[in-house]
């Protein structure tokens, strides 16, 4: 599976350029926030699952909903497309490679959620989180007191009248901030949203040029075939003609070759010299001879009756032996007229279909099938180019595309404008104004007659060490146990512990009862007694381990937060090249606007 692209409009805070990310196979580096990413990625890969979780900017006109939507080859090689609406119903699109266009496919969430994992290759939930997913937020240092075990904060004090009253001065000049803040946001989501139309009405110009372009280059490649069939004038029916001539050449020359095969024992026949010169004839004529000799020398005059049947005999051969020479002749005669018969044939063929056969030969083809096939093809290109041509035209001549390109240009600079308005009112990041709003009541609340301290609660999170849970997860997925799950990236700890930690680290282990043992130096640790800094580093060496894991076993898509800025700049280099490397299996994008993996990436847009 390969994203190709996510857009979103409506939603609040997501702002690539066009609302828009185009991404790539291999390592690619986003400047997005990564948890919103990852929500809106969730929320298009799971479309039968809420998505309250996906922020909306703040709308002021009627019907304007949020949107979303992500462009997928998945491991069948066919290009999808997720449309939803972030707030009811999605639909599914196929690219049809003939029309070059994306054809609707289902609007059955159920459907669409089953077709994306058995054709696309989408993961479940739970695969993705224990091992496709590297979540800024899962760092045992954010955790606070959940990662050591879910134990309450400390109380918290609340704060005296004058302290209340100087924080509501910061508060204050804060929500005015905010709401500026809001208010831009609202008319960069409109501006935004007006650009993404507009880009889509250009695109779709694009793509009608684009396969006018391939459709008159194909034409263009069959030039010389399209001169060689002008020259034939109505091409199907010369070809139908010649077809037929042919069949009655090959007919003809059929009864040719049979009369030719009976008449070529009729020359074996023929006596290899002439009668007179047999010796059964010349015998004959002796004994007659003979017998004529004795009855005029002797008295036998008897004898003389003896010459009649040797004469006769030698009559008999020679009468035989000339009826044989006439049959002889009568075939020879009857050769010669297969011959001419065979040379008219061959003639009227050719002349039937010399210009059959000129355009063949001008066109390199053999046979009357091919340059059928040719002919289909020409008449496939014409129609192609004649049918993109229409369409360009009927696209041009709609009012909304004659201004795009200048809406556009006009759109992305007010955009521009907006964004650095609100990079100057806002500073950065600002809280939603209601957040705001209801701390300055409970400070003005204090303010007036101070509270009880309150008690603050555990951060909201999976409950104990968040090295061993992310090992159960990833062991639950692998189909073995904690010990399993990390036997299978052993490999890549011993590899990357030592060069991210400088040594201090080699590997991870683990004792009879679960717990993690960080062993280094020649000493081996509890991972529970060492600080935060390191406890992060062993958790993303081990996260890393498992998305190469992952990654490993067939194409997926690993998505990684911004959760590597509190490492020095070598650890993270040398990660930015891990993440490199591993993208080779698969696609990894990575949420962070850090110049040291941007660098690294092989697409950051």
């Amino acid at each position: 599976m390969v994203l190709l692209e996510i857009a979103a409009q409506g939603v609040r805070g997501f702002a690539p350029s066009g609302g828009r990310l185009a991404l790539r196979p291999g390592y690619n580096v986003v400047s997005v926030d990564g948890s919103l990413l990852r929500r809106l990625l969730e929320a298009l890969w799971y479309p039968e699952s809420p998505a309250d979780s996906v922020p909306r900017a703040a709308s002021g006109q009627p019907g304007q909903t949020a949107r979303a939507g992500l462009t997928v080859v998945g491991n069948d090689g066919v290009t999808l497309r997720v449309l939803r609406d972030l707030a009811g119903g999605a639909q599914l699109q196929r690219f049809d490679g003939e029309r070059r266009a994306f054809l609707p496919v289902s609007q059955d969430v159920a459907q669409i959620a089953e077709l994306l994992r058995q054709g696309t290759g989408v993961p479940a939930p739970a695969r993705f989180q224990a091992l496709l997913a590297l979540a800024a937020a899962d760092l045992p240092s954010k955790q606070g007191a959940a990662a050591l075990g879910g134990v309450a904060m400390p109380v918290r004090k609340a704060l005296s009248p004058d302290e209340a009253r100087r924080k509501l001065a910061g508060l204050k000049e804060e929500l005015s901030k905010a709401e500026a803040a809001e208010k831009l946001q609202y008319q960069l989501d409109g501006l935004q949203t007006r650009l993404f139309k507009v880009e889509e009405l250009l695109k779709a110009g694009e793509q009608v040029r684009e396969r006018l372009r391939v459709a008159e280059e194909a034409l263009a490649g069959l030039k010389g075939a399209e001169q060689g069939v002008a020259a034939l004038g109505d091409a199907a029916q010369r070809i139908g003609a010649s077809e037929r001539s042919a069949s009655r050449r090959d007919e003809a020359l059929a009864k040719i070759a049979q009369e030719r095969e009976a008449l070529a024992g009729v020359e074996e026949r023929l006596p290899a010299s002439p009668f007179w010169k047999e010796r059964d004839f010349l015998l004959g004529l002796g004994g007659a001879a003979v017998a004529f000799a004795v009855a005029l020398i002797t008295d036998w005059r008897a004898t003389a009756l003896l010459a009649i049947p040797s004469a006769g005999y030698s009559a008999f051969l020679g009468l035989r032996s000339v009826g044989e020479a006439e049959v002889v002749e009568r075939s020879r005669r009857r050769a010669r007229l297969l011959v001419e018969r065979e040379r008219k044939t061959r003639e009227l063929y050719d002349r039937e279909t010399a210009d059959v056969r000129a355009a063949m030969k001008a066109l390199g083809v053999d046979h009357l099938a091919d340059l059928r096939d040719m002919v289909a093809r020409l008449g496939q290109a014409r129609e192609a180019a004649d049918g993109e041509r229409q369409r360009l035209a009927e696209w041009e001549e709609r009012p909304e595309t004659r201004d795009a390109a200048a809406e556009r240009a006009k759109l992305q600079e007010q955009i521009g404008e907006i964004e650095g308005k609100l990079t100057e009112e806002a500073g950065g990041y600002v809280r939603d104004p209601r957040t705001v709003e209801a701390e300055i009541e409970r400070l003005e609340a204090e303010a007036e007659a101070p509270s009880e301290p309150v008690a603050v609660p555990a951060p909201a999170g999976p409950q104990g060490d968040p090295l061993k849970g992310a090992l159960e997860r990833a062991g639950a997925e692998l189909g073995g146990t904690t010990g399993a799950a990390l036997r299978a990236v052993q490999p890549r700890l011993l590899q990357l512990l030592p060069a991210v930690s400088a040594q201090r680290f080699s590997t991870l282990l683990a004792d009879e009862r679960g717990n993690l043992l960080a062993q280094g130096g020649g000493k081996t640790l509890p991972v529970a007694t060492l600080p935060p800094a390191d406890r992060d580093l062993l958790f993303a060496a081990l996260k890393v381990g498992f998305l190469e894991h992952a990654l490993a076993a067939g194409k997926a898509v690993a998505l990684v937060e911004d959760a590597f800025g509190g490492f020095a700049e070598p650890v993270r280099r040398t990660l930015a090249r891990l993440l490199k490397q591993l993208g080779r299996a698969g696609q990894i994008v990575h949420a962070t606007s850090d110049a040291v993996f941007r660098e690294a990436a092989d697409h950051a847009p």
